[in-house]
Formats: C-alpha cells, sequence, structure tokens
C-alpha cells in the first residue's frame, strides 16, 4: 500500500504491472485500489496499472470534507509525485466524473479515457437509492473497504453528495466537449437507477471523438460482468487511439 504526500494529505494508491502508465478510479464507498490489483494483475498485461484510493475514501486519509476540486488537484499530483507526463486515465462510476473532469482540465496528460458505467451528472432517483438504509452485507463491505470508522467514511461520501458544489462541479455534460482525448465508453444493458445506461449514450454523444460499447445481458459494470470482453475492447480501442503510448 504505497502512498504519496500531495497537499499535505496522505493518499493511497496500488500498482501492477509494467508498461504504458493506465490508471483506474473506482472512487465508491462499496469498491476500494486493494480490491482492483488481482483482478488487474489478471487481466491489465502490458500496462503500469495504477489504482488510486481518492481522498476521504479507503487507504487514503479520511478527512470529514473536501472541496469538489481537491480530487482532482490531488490527482495532477500523484501523477507528478510519479513522474508520470500522460497516461490511458480509466475509471468506474462515481470515479468516471473524476477522470472526466480531469481530462477536461488537464487534457495533456490524458492519451486515452476509458469510462465504465459513466455517472453524467447527479439524478434525484440515484441520490435517493444511496441514501437508502444499509444492509448488514453492505455494512461489512464498508468496513472491509475503509476500516473501523467506516460510518463516518459514509457520512463524507453521502455528505459530498448532497453539495451543490458537487452536483454543479462534476456534470459532465458542461465539459464533455472540452475533452479532446479519445474516449471509450462502456457499459452493461441492463439499466437502474444509480447508473442510468442514458448517461452512456448522452456522453458519448457529447465527447468529440469517442467509441460506445454495450454488452448484453450484463449489469452496469462491464469490466466485473464482462471482463474478458472488455478488455479485448479495451486494448482494440487503445491501439486504434495511437497504440500503447501512455508517457512515463
Amino acid at each position: 500500500m504505497p502512498k504519496v504526500l500531495v497537499s499535505g494529505v496522505d493518499l493511497n494508491y496500488e500498482e501492477v504491472g509494467e508498461g504504458a502508465p493506465f490508471i483506474y478510479i473506482a472512487a465508491t464507498r462499496f469498491d476500494s485500489a486493494k480490491a482492483w490489483v488481482a483482478p488487474m494483475r489478471e487481466r491489465a498485461t502490458g500496462f503500469r496499472v495504477i489504482l488510486p484510493d481518492p481522498r476521504g475514501m479507503a487507504g487514503s486519509a479520511h478527512v470529514s470534507s473536501i472541496r469538489p476540486s481537491d480530487w482532482i488537484d490531488d490527482l495532477a499530483g500523484l501523477l507528478d509525485a510519479l513522474s508520470i507526463s500522460s497516461v490511458h486515465l480509466a475509471a468506474e462510476t462515481l470515479g468516471t466524473r473524476i477522470a472526466t473532469r480531469f481530462a477536461a482540465d488537464h487534457p495533456d496528460r490524458v492519451a486515452t479515457l476509458i469510462l465504465n458505467a459513466p455517472i453524467a451528472y447527479s439524478s434525484p432517483s440515484g441520490d435517493a437509492q444511496r441514501a437508502a438504509a444499509l444492509s448488514e452485507q453492505r455494512k461489512r463491505d464498508l468496513e472491509y473497504h475503509h476500516g473501523s470508522d467506516w460510518e463516518a467514511v459514509n457520512a463524507f461520501y453521502l455528505g459530498l453528495h448532497a453539495q451543490p458544489a458537487f452536483h454543479e462541479y462534476f456534470d459532465l455534460r458542461a465539459v464533455a466537449d472540452r475533452v479532446p482525448a479519445p474516449v471509450l465508453v462502456m457499459r452493461g444493458d441492463v439499466d437502474d437507477p444509480v447508473h442510468p445506461i442514458g448517461h452512456a449514450v448522452e456522453l458519448h454523444a457529447r465527447f468529440p471523438r469517442s467509441w460506445l460499447a454495450i454488452f448484453p445481458n450484463t449489469e452496469f459494470n462491464a469490466i466485473r460482468g464482462r471482463p474478458e470482453q472488455a478488455w479485448s475492447t479495451i486494448r482494440e480501442f487503445i491501439a486504434a487511439s495511437g497504440g500503447g503510448s501512455g508517457r512515463g
């Protein structure tokens, strides 16, 4: 569990493999960098995969609040600390909002952008489902990913989603047309209110250069639900976009 100090805050990340730099951001409360080590070791051969935990979550410093832009600044600081100038930037769900905003604000640092089950903007139905009571299994999941103070992390996560500034800053409809990098949007075809399939379709239409891959009979997370097919699509996309050339 290596850490780097960015703006006075300890940020945790995991690293797997060798090759072109490839960042994958999960950034959900039911996930963490450590949970992706084994799948990336199995599937992402040929890449130097870096798996960051965002500030406030999992292995990174737990805080009570942040500015939405802190996550973007932290990602830039992580790349600086690791001496990476440009990267294949991939993410899922909430992480896709971080990755897309970063690609819009730091276009020279993103070789390709890969969005798995994107959430383009906040919606009342999605926020209501996030705030629903947790099952005992969900509580155990939170403890596994975030540790004994998981309740504070959960409160941080829900509190961030309740901020109007968060909704505005991470509304990808406002920034998608500023992303010059080639974009791959992926999703399973089973709809749900937290990760609406319509968001994937809308973003595909808004990005200047994008592919859309919808996987049949698959829930929202295509990389988990269809790993072989998803990674085949990712490799084809990166090759078509100029090869394996994130710059280290």
